[in-house]
């Protein structure tokens, strides 16, 4: 007899990890984490407290973890195409870009593999969290 407890099965463990090169100064430079939202094989949401404007660039870094499967991503360059102010952070939308048609193929499906996989991750989060809806 199973010990298991739970209504539902548990989801499948997920995370998108990112974080943005920072120059603070000729010598000193850093990864810092920022918070990733809103993804898609285009560009990404992030927030953090950097301070960016319009039209800058940055560039990311994007690791997807999932039970045993890892998609890296260490470097990829965007351009800030929004910004909003979100308490004492920022919200930005980042587009990628690619410096080259070469870098675009290499960079193609691993960012189609993390986008398929978040959209079915929520794909069936939804589901499930109609089931318990629709039992209650």
């Amino acid at each position: 007899m199973s010990k298991e407890r739970r209504r539902l099965e548990r989801h499948g463990w997920l995370r998108l990890e990112s974080q943005v090169f920072i120059k603070r100064s000729l010598f000193k430079k850093e990864w810092v984490p920022v918070v990733p939202f809103d993804f898609s094989r285009y560009g990404l949401g992030i927030q953090t407290d950097e301070v960016y404007e319009l039209k800058d660039e940055v560039v990311l870094s994007l690791k997807l973890t999932k039970k045993n499967a890892v998609v890296d991503i260490p470097l990829i360059s965007g351009c800030v195409r929004y910004k909003e102010k979100h308490h004492s952070r920022f919200n930005y939308g980042v587009e990628f870009y690619f410096l080259s048609e070469n870098e675009k193929k290499l960079l193609n499906d691993p960012l189609l593999q993390i986008e398929e996989t978040l959209q079915n991750f929520e794909s069936k989060l939804e589901f499930k969290n109609s089931s318990v809806t629709s039992e209650v």
